[in-house]
């Protein structure tokens, strides 16, 4: 297994390596619909960000709906996941085999971040945990995800 290293108070390594990570990111269907964006990226690590407008929400000005969060903590996971070698470029595929969210908090405030890392990598499985925030930097939930990682086809 390959624990995880990334230290999030350290810089992005190159400029190159988060653009591949966005590139990859813009691609994804569904996170172009939600409006995440890859604010910083390492091996091991993503911070994505959201726009909390209103159609993520129940009603105008009320929090942003937990289904949002939800997915917030699988796709930093994810993201996070693919920070890893030729995964970054796409070359890995992987899907989600476990999600646990612990909502704890109101999200309000016009911006969602999520803080994504992985755990714990081995080569079929890999191991994560996200942390939510709102713009005001409250915890508003808290996960883990598990994934498999499914090798290239030749």
């Amino acid at each position: 297994m390959i624990r995880a290293a990334s230290n999030p108070t350290m810089q992005s390594t190159s400029g190159d390596f988060l653009a591949a990570v966005r590139e990859r990111a813009n691609a994804n269907l569904y996170w172009r619909t939600l409006g995440v964006q890859v604010e910083d990226a390492r091996e091991g690590w993503v911070r994505l960000r959201v726009a909390a407008r209103d159609e993520l929400r129940n009603a105008a000005g009320a929090p942003v709906h937990g289904g949002v969060l939800a997915t917030l903590v699988d796709a930093a996971v994810g993201g996070a996941l693919g920070t890893y070698g030729s995964a970054a470029a796409g070359g890995v595929d992987q899907a989600t085999l476990d999600l646990n969210v612990s909502f704890v908090g109101a999200a309000r405030g016009d911006t969602i971040f999520a803080e994504g890392k992985i755990l714990r990598r081995g080569r079929t499985i890999a191991f994560g945990e996200t942390r939510v925030t709102d713009s005001a930097g409250t915890l508003v939930a808290v996960g883990r995800a598990t994934y498999m990682i499914i090798a290239p086809r030749t």
